[in-house]
């Protein structure tokens, strides 16, 4: 325990399609559990509840509404259709979420990650509501169209998952600022399995693509390797896809280019030695590259969440980005890699050294302690 008798109750909420919010959320888990509190978990889907169950966690399956945007914002039309036929069934696995809750012990502190679980339960039971999730910037701060992409939907999703939160930890890999003294702009969470990955730089390419609705990653897998085929046959090339879209696309490989099935261990350990990282603009993998000094080439996947990242990295000169993959631009980010992934270092080690979950752990410990339901010092 770190310096209170009473071990914290704390339930953390996590979304997400893919498995960027699961990974920062288990790592903060996993922290605060080894500082001697008790977490238990509310996610979506039996993916995310076998995840978190595996690291010895107690998980929830709850409900997650489908809130897609048409245009830049969601319509209230497309909200009620899409959620009609759900809406029973999320009701009732929201209601047992109570029930558990009070029967086995109420939580002194909520933790939301861009979802609406957690939420509700803290207004219920009455208790504090913190949020650590990367997207609260787009509900805080005004910033820019990036194209036709505008932050309105995902003001509108943040709005609707959290009215209102009792402080926000946003996790940037850049410096943000606000006046608002309930936000606090922290370093990506990152798990010491990748802070203590082995880096050198091989001549090694990494990409990972993912599948976002009818996006796929068959053209820029296909451009990739063939790019890679005619113009840098010296360098290797892995290319990690997911599971149900390997079968399409190991055509690609041929001779030093590889299509791999997604392992995350095996996708970290080949970007730790790779001079240069392809991908789509997920917060999560830049924040991970940027830790183990790699450049990025991204392609962002149709949100304002990606353009948005990809956006302020080629800003920053730590990579480049493009709408989609063609030759020019994979061959000006490969001549430019030694340039970038100096940029990234110095960058990495002014901005991203600190571990934020120290900071996250001290709030949700003086936060309890001076509730009502005040924590007891400890003596020792």
């Amino acid at each position: 325990m770190s310096g209170y008798a009473r071990p914290l109750n704390v339930v953390i909420g996590v979304n997400g399609i893919g498995m960027g919010h699961s990974v920062r959320q288990s790592v903060i888990a996993q922290y605060l559990r080894d500082r001697g509190h008790e977490v238990r978990i509310v996610t979506n889907g039996a993916a995310r509840v076998e995840y978190f169950r595996d690291l010895g966690f107690t998980a929830w399956d709850g409900w997650m509404p489908t809130l897609l945007a048409r245009g830049d914002r969601i319509r209230t039309s497309d909200a009620i259709r899409d959620n009609m036929w759900q809406a029973p069934v999320g009701v009732t696995k929201h209601l047992r979420l109570r029930r558990i809750l009070r029967e086995t012990g109420l939580p002194d502190v909520f933790v939301t990650d861009y979802e609406p679980n957690t939420p509700r339960l803290a207004y219920h039971f009455g208790r504090p509501l913190i949020s650590v999730d990367q997207q609260s910037k787009y509900r805080h701060l005004d910033l820019p169209a990036v194209g036709r992409y505008a932050r309105t939907a995902d003001e509108q999703r943040l709005r609707y998952f959290a009215p209102r939160v009792d402080r926000s930890f946003i996790c940037s890999y850049v410096p943000l600022e606000a006046d608002d003294r309930r936000l606090e702009f922290i370093a990506p969470v990152i798990p010491d399995s990748v802070r203590s990955t082995p880096v050198t730089t091989e001549p090694l390419a990494t990409a990972y693509f993912s599948r976002y609705f009818d996006h796929g990653p068959e053209e820029s897998v296909g451009t990739l390797a063939s790019v890679f085929r005619q113009y840098v046959p010296d360098r290797a090339l892995r290319i990690y896809v997911q599971p149900t879209e390997i079968g399409n696309l190991r055509k690609y490989a041929d001779g030093k280019i590889e299509i791999c099935t997604f392992d995350r261990e095996a996708f970290i350990t080949d970007m730790a030695r790779s001079e240069a990282v392809f991908s789509n603009a997920g917060f999560n993998l830049i924040s991970e590259a940027f830790v183990l000094g790699k450049p990025v080439h991204l392609v962002p996947l149709p949100t304002y969440d990606q353009h948005w990242c990809a956006k302020v990295v080629q800003e920053a000169e730590l990579g480049t980005s493009a709408l989609r993959i063609d030759r020019g631009a994979i061959l000006d980010f490969l001549n430019r890699t030694r340039e970038l992934r100096d940029n990234v270092v110095r960058h990495r080690d002014q901005h991203l050294a600190i571990d934020p979950r120290e900071r996250i752990a001290s709030y949700l410990e003086n936060l309890s302690a001076a509730s009502p339901r005040a924590l007891a010092p400890s003596t020792r």
